[in-house]
């Protein structure tokens, strides 16, 4: 239900929202990405075995979700528009080499949306 409460009030405010995976966010360096569980001091106590950068856990954690954000966005090709509307480059991203099936599914599900609200009305 809080994602769900999440997209919607993102969506009012015209705002997106990702989903990041959490795993070792708590254990990886904002700085330098070093990941090892010793990184993780204590509770509060963030400590980079590899570069010594020194920080608040939880203020490091979430700027290795920042940074996993914005790799996503990077790595799928997602731009956002002049309106706020987040769309997909052409190229696709780092790589540009989206699948075409992938671009095929995405718009049979519009096409199905789009027959669905047909019906409706």
């Amino acid at each position: 239900m809080i994602e769900a409460y999440t997209k919607y009030k993102a969506y009012q405010a015209g705002k997106a929202v990702f989903k990041i995976p959490a795993p070792y966010t708590s254990q990886e360096c904002a700085k330098c990405g070093h990941t090892h569980p010793d990184n993780r001091k204590s509770q509060d106590l963030f400590v980079c075995g590899d570069c010594g950068n020194t920080d608040n856990a939880d203020h490091n954690a979430s700027g290795v979700v920042k940074k996993r954000a914005i790799n996503l966005i990077l790595d799928t090709g997602t731009v956002l528009s002049d309106d706020g509307v987040l769309q997909l480059k052409s190229d696709s991203g780092r790589g540009g080499n989206r699948k075409t099936s992938r671009a095929k599914s995405s718009t049979r599900s519009t096409q199905r949306n789009v027959k669905k609200e047909e019906l409706v009305a």
